[in-house]
C-alpha cells in the first residue's frame, strides 16, 4: 500500500469508486524483501520511528470515516463479517488487518501445530488457508449414503514451516490441529 496503494485510492475516492479495499497492514514489504518503510515504525536505518496511521491516510485520501475498520485477520469471523457488509456498500471502504507478518519477527514466533491423524476427518477446511505448511499426505473418495462422491483430503503439518499463527485450528472443526508439544525451535 505504501508503494502503490495510495494512488490508486485516491483516485477511487476522487472518481466516487464502489470498491471495498483490504488492507493488509503487516508492517513489511513483502514484495521486496520486508524492508522497513513508513508502515513498520522503524527507519531506513532500523531504529523506531512513527508508524503511519492507515485510518488516518485513507480519510486523508477521501474515505469516509464510517467506511474504514480496523479488523484482526486471525479473528476471522469478525474479518468475513466486516467484509460482507462492506462489498454491499455503494460507496468506498476499506477494511484495514492489523497483524504483523509472522515472517518478519521469526524469534517471537509461537510453538507450530501440528495434526492428531486419527481426529482428522479430511474436511479440507485447513486446505483453504493455503498455508504453505500445511500438506496433504492422502486421499481417498467416499460414497456418501445419497450416492454422491466426496473427496476426503488428510493433512499433515511441516513444524518447520509453521509459524504457530493459529488460524488452521480455527477451521479444523473435529480439532485434530493441536499445539505441537515440547518443541524447541533452532
Amino acid at each position: 500500500f505504501m508503494h502503490m496503494g495510495m494512488q490508486g485510492l485516491l483516485n477511487i475516492t476522487y472518481n466516487r469508486g464502489n470498491v471495498t479495499i483490504l488492507l493488509l497492514d503487516n508492517r513489511a514489504v513483502g514484495m521486496t524483501g520486508g524492508q522497513d518503510n513508513p508502515g513498520s515504525g522503524r527507519d531506513i536505518h532500523g531504529d523506531t520511528a512513527p508508524r503511519i496511521n492507515f485510518r488516518k491516510l485513507c480519510e486523508a485520501l477521501g474515505v469516509k470515516a464510517e467506511r474504514i475498520h480496523e479488523v484482526n485477520p486471525y479473528e476471522l469471523p469478525n474479518l468475513f463479517k466486516a467484509l460482507r457488509e462492506e462489498v454491499k456498500i455503494d460507496d468506498t471502504s476499506v477494511i484495514i488487518t492489523n497483524q504483523p507478518c509472522v515472517l518478519v519477527d521469526f524469534y517471537r514466533l509461537k510453538p507450530p501445530f501440528t495434526v492428531e491423524e486419527d481426529k482428522c476427518t479430511g474436511c479440507k477446511n485447513c486446505l483453504d488457508l493455503g498455508c504453505p505448511a500445511i500438506h496433504v499426505t492422502r486421499r481417498e473418495t467416499v460414497v456418501k449414503p445419497n450416492g454422491k462422491e466426496k473427496e476426503l483430503a488428510f493433512v499433515r503439518i511441516e513444524s518447520g514451516a509453521c509459524t504457530g499463527c493459529d488460524l488452521c485450528p480455527k477451521t479444523c472443526g473435529p480439532d485434530a490441529i493441536v499445539p505441537l508439544e515440547n518443541f524447541v525451535r533452532h
